[in-house]
């Protein structure tokens, strides 16, 4: 699940449609202040935090969700009035910075945000494709098969990502699958 928050109803409602259109679950806080209780009651893969929100701002909500011990994806929507938080933004892991935003009329692109999400997840699709690499007993030149089907399952399907649970989740698929035979050359 994708959470986008922003105080910006047009950009909040572009951004949530794309994406729900693209086949991602997105979750809208219905009020700023909202934003700590559902990550807790929902724990979405990756916050869309614009940092021009207010009552409270975006680097609140930032540090919140930290010291909360949220541990997902954060990409920052920034605009030119709050580059001076994005140092701050950053040490508290901040994973992508999406710039030139601004919610007072600038625009926002879609493909772009798509974009950032993914890479927010890199390393989690990473381990998730290497999982099923192993489990499957895949030869080489599969990988890329093994990357998107870890991307379909992390962003559609909402995996949790405790070790135990993934090596159980891809020894169960290594198990449906019908074990190769090996051929032999014959000389």
């Amino acid at each position: 699940m994708i959470m986008i928050v922003t105080f910006h109803e047009e950009f909040r409602g572009k951004i949530s449609a794309f994406l729900s259109e693209k086949g991602y679950e997105v979750c809208v806080p219905p009020h700023r202040q909202d934003v700590i209780s559902l990550v807790k009651e929902k724990s979405p893969l990756v916050v869309v935090l614009d940092m021009y929100v207010a009552e409270p701002n975006g680097l609140d909500v930032l540090k919140e969700l930290r010291v909360q011990k949220y541990h997902g994806g954060i990409v920052a929507l920034a605009g030119t009035s709050v580059r001076s938080l994005m140092s701050q933004a950053s040490q508290l892991g901040v994973d992508q910075v999406i710039g030139g935003f601004q919610g007072d009329g600038g625009a926002v692109n879609l493909d772009q945000v798509e974009s950032a999400i993914k890479m927010a997840l890199h390393s989690s699709i990473a381990r998730r494709a290497f999982e099923l690499y192993v489990a499957r007993g895949r030869t080489k030149g599969k990988d890329l098969e093994d990357w998107l089907e870890a991307e379909r399952q992390i962003f559609k399907k909402n995996l949790p990502w405790s070790s135990g649970e993934s090596k159980q989740r891809a020894k169960a698929e290594a198990g449906s699958q019908k074990p190769k035979k090996s051929q032999k050359k014959s000389t």
